[in-house]
């Protein structure tokens, strides 16, 4: 984590719930489910430690993506390569790891997926 923090956790928040909601919609299949209910349980937790009302976010139809990519540039947030990642160098009990794994999904999905 970086010594100062991030100024716009709601925007970041929001830009998080809208990428679950549009990729939970699409899911195809139990896994991309599974994906989306992390993403979902990450925002929730992140929601709740800033105080950011999940239920008055109004979804666009774009999604703004700036947020999170300030977010991951401020933290030095490094992705996960899942194509050569070992899942037991994960423990999602780490917020870390939760978060690193969280938005090396997000980042997958917003550039192959048409959210």
């Amino acid at each position: 984590m970086s010594q100062s923090t991030y100024d716009k956790m709601p925007d970041y928040i929001e830009s998080l719930f809208i990428v679950f909601r549009k990729f939970n919609e699409k899911a195809k299949d139990t896994r991309q489910k599974m994906i989306a209910l992390t993403i979902y349980n990450y925002v929730r937790y992140m929601s709740k430690q800033y105080n950011v009302d999940l239920s008055t976010i109004i979804e666009h139809e774009m999604i703004n993506l700036i947020p999170i990519f300030e977010y991951i540039s401020h933290e030095n947030i490094e992705f996960y390569d899942f194509s050569k990642i070992n899942m037991n160098d994960v423990d999602i009990t780490k917020k870390e790891d939760l978060e690193r794994f969280v938005l090396s999904h997000v980042y997958y999905i917003t550039q192959s997926e048409s959210l």
